[in-house]
C-alpha cells in the first residue's frame, strides 16, 4: 500500500475515534456531523453540528464569508464550527492541514456527510484542499476519489 493512502488512512481513523468519543446521541438530534482538523497526523481541532442551539459563531461566520443562509439560520455546521475555532485559536488557516468530516446516525452508524455547498464555499475560501468525508463506514470521499478504509480500521 502506498504511503501517501496510509497517511489518509490513519488520518481518517484517528477523526472516527474523536468523533466517538463525542458522541452523545439526544432525543433532539437525528445525526450529528464531526469535523477533526489535523497539522500533518495530530489532531488540533474537533467541532460538531449543534441543529438545535441557535449561534452567534455560526452567525459571524456567515457574515466573514457572506453566507446569507448562516445570517438567517445561524445554527453550526460541523465544518463551519471547525473553521471558527480554527480562526480562534491559530488566527490563520494553513493550506496544508487536513480536514476530515463525518456523519453518526443515532444508532451510532457512520453515513454520509459530505460538506455542504456553504461549507464547501468556505473551504475554499481558506484553501482546505485536503478535505476527507465520510460516506459509509467503510468508505471515505475525496475530490472525485473514494477511499476504501475497511481493510485498514482495526
Amino acid at each position: 500500500m502506498k504511503v501517501w493512502l496510509i497517511k489518509k488512512m490513519k488520518i481518517i481513523q484517528k477523526a472516527i475515534k474523536l468523533s466517538y468519543s463525542e458522541f452523545y446521541p439526544n432525543a433532539y438530534q437525528r445525526r450529528y456531523h464531526f469535523a477533526v482538523a489535523f497539522d500533518v497526523n495530530k489532531p488540533i481541532a474537533l467541532a460538531k453540528n449543534n441543529p438545535v442551539k441557535i449561534s452567534n459563531k455560526a452567525y459571524k461566520i456567515g457574515q466573514k464569508f457572506n453566507i446569507k443562509k448562516y445570517q438567517e439560520f445561524p445554527f453550526s455546521h460541523a465544518e463551519s464550527h471547525l473553521i471558527s475555532k480554527l480562526l480562534d485559536t491559530y488566527n490563520t488557516i494553513r493550506t496544508d492541514w487536513s480536514l476530515v468530516v463525518l456523519r453518526i446516525n443515532r444508532k451510532g452508524r457512520i453515513l454520509l456527510s459530505k460538506p455542504c455547498s456553504n461549507c464547501q464555499k468556505i473551504l475554499d475560501a481558506v484553501g482546505l484542499k485536503k478535505v476527507y468525508w465520510s460516506i459509509d463506514a467503510k468508505n471515505f470521499g475525496h475530490n472525485d476519489k473514494i477511499i476504501n478504509v475497511d481493510k485498514f480500521l482495526l
